[in-house]
């Protein structure tokens, strides 16, 4: 009976150990793992640029480590560049809410990473392209204007701007002006 009991008290504590484990159960990796994983996942994906479509299971495991990488260690250098990777890449598979929400992260929480300012021009060009938010694309190009003035996007910004308030899509706007390169 004293074995039996022991055999039972081993075996529960292996199910529960087991249990903790599992492929549902969420790891905390280092900061090391945790940069690894993310390389390598961005390396799945950019050997995957050619074809048609991106694994999209990848894609989004990408952009929850980057945010998880983001939360955790927000004064690294790598957090709004893996959350600028994880926005492209949230984009490039038709996600285009986390996608705009990722860059509106970069724009406000790491305002003097380099790509900031692109952060915030694709936010609002995402908005009004992708998810046809013109309203709230007006308020991003704005913005962007205000606080980028002479950025080399702040052109286009300010073309983007000026057909979203007349309600015309991007689209539009390069038909619009491949048209008038065709009449001179």
């Amino acid at each position: 009976m004293k074995n039996l009991i022991f055999f039972l008290a081993i075996a529960i504590s292996i199910l529960s150990t087991a249990c903790g484990s599992g492929p549902g159960a969420e790891e905390t990796l280092s900061k090391d793992k945790l940069t690894e994983l993310i390389r390598s996942l961005e390396g799945t994906l950019q050997q995957q640029i050619d074809q048609i479509t991106l694994d999209t299971a990848t894609a989004r495991t990408l952009a929850d480590r980057a945010e998880e990488f983001a939360q955790r260690f927000p004064q690294d250098t790598l957090a709004p560049y893996f959350l600028f990777q994880a926005a492209n890449v949230s984009r490039g598979i038709g996600d285009f809410d986390k996608s705009v929400e990722l860059w509106g992260r970069i724009a406000t929480e790491w305002e003097n990473y380099r790509r900031a300012p692109e952060a915030l021009f694709l936010q609002a060009f995402t908005l009004d392209d992708n998810l046809g938010d013109t309203q709230r694309a007006q308020q991003q190009y704005e913005l962007f204007l205000e606080k980028y003035p002479k950025h080399p996007l702040a052109n286009d910004a300010r073309l983007l701007l000026e057909a979203a308030k007349a309600g015309k899509s991007s689209n539009e706007l390069i038909r619009e002006f491949q048209e008038k390169e065709q009449r001179e």
